[in-house]
C-alpha cells in the first residue's frame, strides 16, 4: 500500500478542523471565536452540537490513518518512531470530545493526553538526526514553541481569563496543526527523494 495517502491525511485534518470550528461558530449563533473555547461549539444542547460531533469524529478517523503512515514512513525512513507516539494523544482527545460533549461530567478528564503531542512535537527535534530531517526537526521545534503559548491562559489576569480564552486555546491548536501539516508535507517529500535515489 501506499504510504503517501495515508500522509496526506495530515495536511487534511487541520483544514477540516478549522473549517468545522468557522461553521461551528455560524451555526451556534451567539460565539466569539476570539473568547469562546471550541469544546462550547459542541456543547449538549446548542445548535452546532451534532455538527460539531460529526467533524470531530471525521477528524479522529483520519487521524488514526495519519498516525499509521508515520510509523510506515518512519520505518521506511529508518527513524525512530518514538516521537510519532505523541500523535496518540490526538485521536483520544478528539474521540473523547466526540462522545463527551461539554456539559458532561467526563468531557475534560482527557485534556492531560493532549500533551503527548507536546512531547512528541519535542522528541523530533531531539530525535530525528541528519540533515535529511533538518527542516522537520525546525518545524516541529516551531509546532511545539506554537503549542506552548498555551500556557498563557495561567497568567492571573481577569483580562486575559475573560477575553481572550478562545484565541489562547486555538494557539495550541495551532500549534499541533502545523506539525501535521509539516510531517506530511516533510515525508511525503523525504520518500519521493528515497524512491528518486533508488532509481
Amino acid at each position: 500500500m501506499d504510504t503517501k495517502p495515508l500522509l496526506y491525511t495530515g495536511t487534511i485534518i487541520p483544514i477540516v478542523f478549522w473549517l468545522s470550528t468557522l461553521i461551528g461558530g455560524f451555526v451556534h449563533g451567539n460565539y466569539n471565536h476570539i473568547s469562546n473555547t471550541i469544546s462550547e461549539l459542541g456543547a449538549i444542547g446548542t445548535k452546532s452540537e451534532t455538527l460539531m460531533e460529526t467533524f470531530t469524529m471525521l477528524t479522529t478517523v483520519l487521524s488514526v490513518f495519519f498516525m499509521a503512515g508515520l510509523f510506515i514512513a518512519c520505518s521506511q525512513l529508518k527513524l525512530n518512531i518514538l516521537p510519532i507516539f505523541g500523535v496518540i494523544g490526538f485521536p483520544v482527545m478528539f474521540g473523547w470530545a466526540a462522545i463527551f460533549h461539554s456539559g458532561n461530567p467526563l468531557h475534560s478528564a482527557s485534556g492531560p493526553v493532549f500533551l503527548l503531542i507536546y512531547v512528541g512535537a519535542l522528541l523530533a527535534g531531539i530525535l530525528w538526526r541528519g540533515e535529511d530531517f533538518r527542516q522537520i526537526r525546525k518545524l516541529s521545534l516551531l509546532s511545539l514553541g506554537i503549542m506552548l503559548l498555551i500556557f498563557i491562559r495561567f497568567i492571573p489576569s481577569a483580562t486575559i481569563q475573560n477575553n481572550y480564552t478562545g484565541l489562547i486555546q486555538r494557539l495550541a491548536h495551532l500549534g499541533w496543526s502545523v506539525w501535521f501539516t509539516s510531517l506530511s508535507i516533510c515525508f511525503v517529500k523525504l520518500l519521493n527523494n528515497k524512491q528518486k535515489q533508488l532509481k
